[in-house]
């Protein structure tokens, strides 16, 4: 079933970011639809109050409260440059100023109290710890935390990380598969000691932020890609696309000094580690980019002579493969005649028949029993 562009939640058109002609997601979910019943329900939030939205993916919350007119102060903060733009995007299709929100990044500094922070959880825990610990000095003992999610995605380490830095916490009913969880703050004990660094075969230290894939070592996938990097000659411009803690960006600078190199994520915890391992493991950043993108937009066509690329096959907590071929048909427009694009893709993804309709050419560089790495050359 594809999902109608006019998808209307709470009043509003809401679409997932990047759009898709063929969606199958809703850019929002039932635990959304459950905080905003509870706080509309119970008057939680007054006129004059401060609101911090924590991981908000597309804007169903944060647009609810300013098309109520619920709080005088919203802040988004996310990690995702694809949320951020998908709040923006639906903000405008709905006719709502972005002058009443703010959004920031998942590594910037809080400002002010928050009366109430709502929360929806990362995938990841460390990021959920890091988003804590940094933002309990912007909380008092009368601040609202409210945790949404859905059931599947909130393991049982979830309420006792809560509980033994927070305090006590109580816990909705389920509704449509989803629960909130409430809590006041009465201990200030978490922490958070991020970015951590791992070697990378007695040869690099590799950075990492809480959000970041592989925090702890290299993981399988990108060490086959690196196993399996071919030489190339005439390479003067190199996308790392997806780059992750830039672990592959630092070995192509060791393979091709001489080239220029562009780190880009849609993870602004990604690129801020892709900079602190390239920072901390070379001599010069001169020839070094690092830039938070969907994909690559905003890149020259005919701009790059090699790309590297290790895809992603989920947004946030949904499964899908629509990012990886966004970055399919952007590589093919942004590779220079004759370059070269590299993937490592696990072996039951569907890869081959896209990247074939998009390069026409596809070669099987390398295989295990785990993973193929597919070269493709731009005719």
């Amino acid at each position: 079933m594809t999902i109608n562009n006019e998808i209307h939640f709470n009043n509003l058109s809401l679409k997932r970011f990047p759009t898709s002609k063929k969606e199958t997601l809703r850019a929002w979910d039932a635990a959304d639809e459950y905080v905003l019943d509870v706080i509309h329900e119970k008057n939680l939030i007054k006129a004059n109050e401060n609101v911090l939205v924590f991981n908000d993916s597309f804007g169903a919350i944060c647009l609810s409260l300013c098309h109520s007119k619920t709080a005088n102060s919203i802040t988004v903060m996310t990690d995702s440059i694809n949320a951020e733009n998908g709040i923006i995007e639906n903000a405008n299709n709905n006719n709502i100023s972005i002058n009443l929100f703010n959004i920031i990044s998942s590594l910037d500094t809080h400002t002010h109290v928050y009366n109430h922070i709502i929360i929806k959880p990362p995938k990841s825990l460390d990021a959920l710890k890091f988003f804590i610990s940094n933002v309990l000095p912007f909380t008092n003992k009368e601040t609202n935390i409210m945790i949404a999610g859905m059931v599947k995605h909130m393991p049982k380490t979830l309420w006792s990380l809560l509980e033994e830095n927070l305090g006590q916490n109580q816990t909705s009913l389920t509704k449509k598969k989803a629960k909130i969880i409430s809590v006041k703050i009465t201990k200030n004990t978490i922490t958070s000691n991020y970015p951590k660094t791992f070697l990378q075969d007695n040869a690099f230290t590799i950075y990492n932020h809480a959000a970041v894939f592989s925090k702890a070592s290299l993981d399988i996938g990108t060490r086959f890609l690196l196993e399996n990097l071919p030489e190339l000659e005439n390479i003067n411009d190199i996308i790392d696309l997806g780059c992750g803690n830039g672990v592959l960006g630092l070995n192509l600078a060791k393979q091709y000094p001489n080239a220029r190199i562009t780190f880009t994520d849609e993870s602004y915890m990604a690129v801020a580690s892709a900079k602190l391992t390239v920072q901390n493991n070379t001599n010069t950043m001169s020839n070094m980019d690092f830039k938070v993108k969907n994909c690559l937009d905003g890149f020259e066509n005919n701009s790059a002579d090699f790309i590297v690329c290790n895809p992603p096959f989920h947004q946030s907590q949904n499964i899908g493969i629509q990012i990886a071929l966004n970055m399919f048909e952007q590589s093919f427009k942004t590779l220079r005649k004759n370059g070269v694009f590299i993937v490592i893709a696990n072996r039951h993804l569907p890869y081959f028949s896209h990247l074939k309709r998009i390069f026409n050419q596809v070669t099987t560089h390398a295989s295990n029993r785990k993973f193929n790495v597919f070269l493709m050359k731009k005719a």
